[in-house]
Order: structure tokens, then sequence, then C-alpha cells
């Protein structure tokens, strides 16, 4: 290794590290963004398209796709967004998957 390079470190994720997690949105910053039109929380529920969202289109100049709730649910990468909801970033449905003990598994 050439001691005269600088060492920089990455500037939100490396290669291999994990996602990033979204943004939080929503009052009090209590939810996170699963798309450039939808913030959920487990307090909150979901918004779609509201102004409790404008946040979330931040999202859309991050270097690399984040990562919000845990548990997979529905189809196309979908994950539970609050209780009984699953969310992709398309779109929210019900999904009786998404209970509240088991939203973030």
């Amino acid at each position: 290794m050439d001691s005269n390079l600088p060492i920089t470190p990455c500037p939100q994720v490396c290669d291999g590290d994990l996602p990033l997690d979204c943004l939080p949105c929503g009052p009090r910053n209590k939810g996170h963004c699963f798309g450039p039109n939808i913030c959920c929380g487990e307090e909150l529920g979901c918004y779609l398209g509201t102004s409790e969202t404008l946040r979330c289109q931040e999202e859309n100049f991050l270097p690399t796709p984040c990562e919000s709730g845990r548990k997979a649910c529905g189809e196309d990468g979908a994950s539970c967004a609050a209780p009984g909801i699953c969310c992709s970033s398309e779109g929210c449905v019900f999904d009786s998957s998404c209970n509240q003990e088991m939203l973030f598994a």
C-alpha cells in the first residue's frame, strides 16, 4: 500500500456494506420513506403523496438504494411498513402478516 495515498472514508455505503436505512419522514420524523411518495411508521400508519412524504423525494439522489422495514411481505421486494400494511416503492397493500409483534422481525 502506498503511504502517500490519502485515506478517504466511504461516502455513505462502502461496497459490501449493508444498505442504508431510508430517510426519516412524517410528523416528528417518526416514519421512514418506502419510496419517493410513501412515508410509513409503526405509530403513524402510512402517508402516500402528502406533505409528509416530501422529504422522501430526496432518496432519488442517494448514491445507493436504502432499505426500510425488515420483514418481507407481498411481492417485488416489499416489506412491512406499519401494522397490517405492506409497502414497496410502488405502493402499499393491507397484509395481515405485518402484525405489530413481527413488524420489523
